[in-house]
């Protein structure tokens, strides 16, 4: 005998069964999931297929079945012994390579799999039936010359299963060239099957996920053995990122390719513990949005850190590439979207291996979420191409070109609004002789529906959505359950189906395009209205979820969001804009120290001026700043607060009659003649304005919005006069900007109803420095510490007030914050509810959308001034000071993750 039994003992990763399992096999019941049960003769005919099933059949060739019975003989079951024997003995015999009983038996991946358990059973047989050594030595030897034979070498993940077997078989019969074709071989597979990005060759989400799994095991035998991992490897680990991304909010995969269902739970690495516990454990991708090359864009409006829990976040996923991979679908293009814990649109999945009605159709690029073209076929070798793709602060567009049709140019368009959380679709068809397009949309299961002209109006519970139709008329109908011809449902496990809306949309002609927009609402159906005034190529929308709305005018490759429609004939613009100069050190002006100190200086500046100016003088201020801000690229998203301060020296105030638009920035708030009638914000509170520190001898009676100057910014905050001893300061957390117009007075009018004493309610003023920011700790500046300006305004309040207690509250952010002042406020109670204590340590994508434009760093501080701004302990420390404080972690959902906070100091 030439068998290394160690490396069997060594290469057994697992020893334990279900004792129901070897019972039935006991007593001749056979169950190979996810098939029925068959009756297991004691004779078998290798050529048995009672389920006319080419899986089962492969399965029963694995002898993957015979497991439970070989671990209940190591521990002493000698009836399963007997059975395990006799049936591996009978496999043999009845299957040899050059004449097998069934030709499923050497069937690529089968060899591997079954080669692995005889490897496993050496010591059983050694110990048990030494006399049966010889022919099962022979029997692995066998499967491993079979497996060396590139002639008989699957691909993918069969490819894997065998070399994983040739690997065990090499180093069991102490074989070095053996298991040294096999390293080798999977490292060429590693390279072939994983790209750069870590993500799987094979098409399908839940493959990705099992060849994590198979490599994970495959990687570790090599590890047991003292064998380094092949180069490809470093592509495999950064899988599990990839598998994150494509799992949806409420924990389950994406049905994209054959994916029928299932979670990343079983794998273990802080991005899928995260997304699998619901944001509980682990830690959240750092992206929000994902273009892998492989053919998948993955998309969401968060993960749950904030106001919403993981489940209730907007998401959506696209898929591209060719039609021909090993476990895809021809489904380029195709889309799925999940909001307000809802699958809205979602891929039709894999029902089975094989041919079937329903899988043919599952399969078929019809039953997608895509546009095909009535009797044509479309190619199998098709390629959907991602074309352009724009990724900013405000929306993500994506444009791909479909190949599928001869004779047909095909493009699709995705606008993904991040404000609004919208889909903007325009599908364009151009032929060259007429022909009938139909755009689909698969809805989940339980998606019920009501079609009317423009408009299909989508219902799960109490949730709402809607697919709105804009153009020239788009001909609707609505397809449930239907068998002749199979339509109208989607596949939620292995031969299992469930009855699902498909909305079928038709245009015919020889150039036409489908504009499609697909949002959810609160507690309404969203309403889409189209605009006129448009130049020839574009369009405008208004789109109003019930969450918020906001115009969006598209142009052939251009998205914008104005404050209104255009008008007909309204003149526009037509100037080339300012080219960016250039800043001193060559990054970005946002992040060049020189440049936000200038613009800083021009703020200050600007405020200070326009208190003792004219209207028309502070206009020209404003128009000054925008200058800086066209010439500095400082127009998007992160602005350093130039918008704010064109909007307060212009008194620019938004639309009062439409309360659910959001714009990219705040109304105006600085008050400079402080007349008592100005009203600027939704609240009914008229605002004063200091132009230095809080002064009550405004003239202040009764509730008001109060605006103090803090270095380039301006502070806001609402103050609430009421008989009583203990002023109570709320601090502003994180918010949706996408339905929350800034400023925001947390929980003031909760804690009015309290009648609890005087109050007073902090707006973060560091969102001023990029729309998109919803968390900023009330951070400021590198220069200018909000904390201060904070405190002192506090404490000039509460002497007007005349209380003698004060008490600073705030959840999560605010939490922060009032942690944060409360060092400089050494008699003031803190209340801070799952605070963070240290940004260093909280979510990397939050802590740096704040950070960016606050410090103008991409990391955060670990030494100098600014570390005491990131960390409630270093802030603590610096002072000296450690107020009475009472924290509390909230496990209910909408709080931080359920995580206790705690405060080192």
């Amino acid at each position: 005998m030439s068998l290394d039994f160690a490396v069997s003992e060594r290469q057994s990763l697992s020893s334990s069964f279900r004792a129901a399992e070897v019972k039935n096999l006991l007593a001749r019941r056979l169950t190979i999931p996810p098939h029925p049960e068959w009756a297991l003769p004691e004779q078998i005919n290798w050529r048995s297929d009672p389920f006319k099933d080419r899986n089962w059949r492969l399965q029963l060739h694995m002898l993957r079945w015979l497991e439970p019975l070989r671990h209940a003989a190591a521990r002493g079951n000698d009836q399963a012994f007997d059975m395990w024997l006799h049936y591996v003995r009978d496999w043999v015999k009845s299957n040899p390579p050059e004449k097998p009983a069934s030709g499923w038996a050497w069937k690529d991946m089968a060899d591997g799999i079954r080669a692995l358990q005889f490897c496993m059973a050496a010591p059983l047989v050694r110990d048990r039936s030494p006399g049966d050594l010889e022919w099962l030595e022979a029997s692995i030897r066998t499967h491993a010359a079979r497996l060396a034979d590139p002639a008989h070498m699957g691909i993918a993940n069969h490819a894997l299963h065998q070399q994983e077997a040739l690997f065990v078989c090499g180093r069991i019969l102490d074989d070095e060239p053996l298991w040294k074709l096999a390293v080798s071989r999977m490292g060429s597979l590693l390279e072939e099957q994983y790209d750069p990005q870590g993500m799987n060759a094979e098409g399908a989400v839940a493959y990705h996920y099992n060849n994590y799994i198979w490599w994970e095991r495959a990687l570790k035998r090599l590890d047991i053995e003292g064998i380094k991992r092949p180069n490809g490897a470093v592509r495999h680990l950064a899988a599990p990122e990839g598998i994150a991304h494509a799992t949806r909010p409420d924990g389950t995969f994406v049905q994209i390719g054959d994916t029928d269902s299932g979670t990343p739970a079983a794998i273990r690495s802080p991005v899928t513990d995260y997304v699998s516990s619901a944001g509980k454990t682990g830690s959240a991708p750092t992206d929000l949005t994902k273009v892998y090359d492989a053919g998948y864009i993955f998309c969401r409006s968060g993960w749950g850190e904030t106001e919403r829990n993981l489940d209730e976040e907007t998401y959506f996923s696209i898929s591209f590439g060719s039609a021909l991979r090993v476990h895809g679908h021809p489904d380029g293009g195709s889309l799925t979207y999940s909001a307000d814990t809802v699958n809205w649109i979602v891929d039709p999945g894999k029902f089975q291996y094989g041919t079937s009605v329903p899988r043919d159709h599952f399969f078929s690029r019809a039953s997608h979420s895509l546009v095909n073209i009535n009797g044509r076929e479309p190619k199998k070798d098709a390629t959907v191409s991602l074309l352009r793709k724009a990724s900013t602060p405000r929306y993500h567009d994506f444009l791909f070109n479909d190949d599928s049709f001869d004779g047909i140019q095909l493009t699709r368009r995705v606008v993904y609004s991040v404000n609004g959380e919208y889909l903007v679709v325009v599908d364009q068809v151009n032929s060259q002789t007429e022909c009938t397009g139909v755009q689909r949309w698969q809805l989940g299961p339980g998606v019920q529906t009501q079609v009317s002209r423009h408009l299909v109006e989508l219902t799960s519970g109490d949730h709402r959505a809607s697919l709105s139709f804009s153009g020239t008329r788009t001909t609707l109908e609505a397809i449930n359950g239907q068998t002749d011809p199979f339509d109208g449902w989607v596949s939620t496990g292995w031969k299992q189906k469930e009855a699902a809306t498909a909305i079928l949309a038709t245009k015919t002609g020889t150039k036409f395009r489908f504009i499609t927009v697909l949002a959810s609402g609160k507690d309404t159906h969203p309403r889409i209205v189209t605009h006129q005034g448009t130049r020839p190529g574009e369009f405008c929308l208004q789109v109003d979820t019930g969450k918020g709305s906001e115009y969006i005018l598209m142009g052939s490759d251009s998205v914008s969001f104005p404050p209104s429609p255009p008008q007909q004939n309204q003149p526009r613009d037509t100037q080339p804009s300012s080219p960016v100069r250039r800043s001193r050190t060559g990054r970005a002006h946002h992040l060049d120290s020189s440049s936000r100190t200038e613009v800083f200086d021009l703020l200050e500046d600007g405020r200070s001026q326009g208190f003792h100016s004219s209207p028309d003088r502070r206009n020209e201020i404003a128009f000054s700043l925008q200058h800086e801000a066209n010439t500095r690229g400082l127009v998007d998203d992160i602005d350093l607060g130039l918008g704010a301060g064109i909007a307060d020296l212009s008194q620019a105030i938004p639309d009062r009659e439409n309360t659910k638009l959001i714009g990219p920035h705040r109304s105006a708030l600085v008050n400079w003649d402080n007349k008592p009638d100005w009203y600027p914000t939704f609240y009914s509170m008229p605002v004063l304005s200091h132009d230095r520190h809080f002064n009550p001898n405004l003239g202040i009676s009764g509730a008001s919005i109060q605006t103090v100057p803090a270095g380039p910014l301006t502070l806001p905050f609402a103050v609430v006069p009421a008989t009583g001893n203990t002023l109570t300061v709320l601090f502003q957390g994180a918010i949706n900007r996408a339905r929350i117009r800034t400023p925001i007075f947390q929980r003031l009018r909760y804690q009015v109803e309290l009648d609890a004493g005087p109050t007073v309610v902090f707006s973060d003023p560091t969102l001023d420095l990029s729309s998109s920011m919803g968390l900023g700790w009330h951070l400021g500046t590198e220069r200018t510490d909000l904390v201060h300006v904070i405190a002192d305004t506090i404490s000039r309040v509460a002497e007007w007030l005349n209380v003698q207690n004060i008490v600073l509250a705030g959840s999560s952010g605010g939490g922060f914050t009032a942690l944060q002042v409360g060092s400089h406020i050494p008699d003031a109670f803190v209340v801070a509810i799952s605070p963070q204590v240290d940004l260093r340590n909280y979510s990397t994508r939050l802590a740096k959308a704040a950070l960016v434009p606050a410090f103008g760093s991409i990391n955060p501080p670990t030494s100098g001034h600014l570390v005491k701004r990131v960390s409630v302990p270093d802030r603590m420390r610096s002072q000296r000071t450690f107020p009475r404080t009472t924290l509390a972690s909230m496990f209910h959902r909408g709080c931080e993750r359920g995580r206790p906070a705690s405060l080192p100091v």
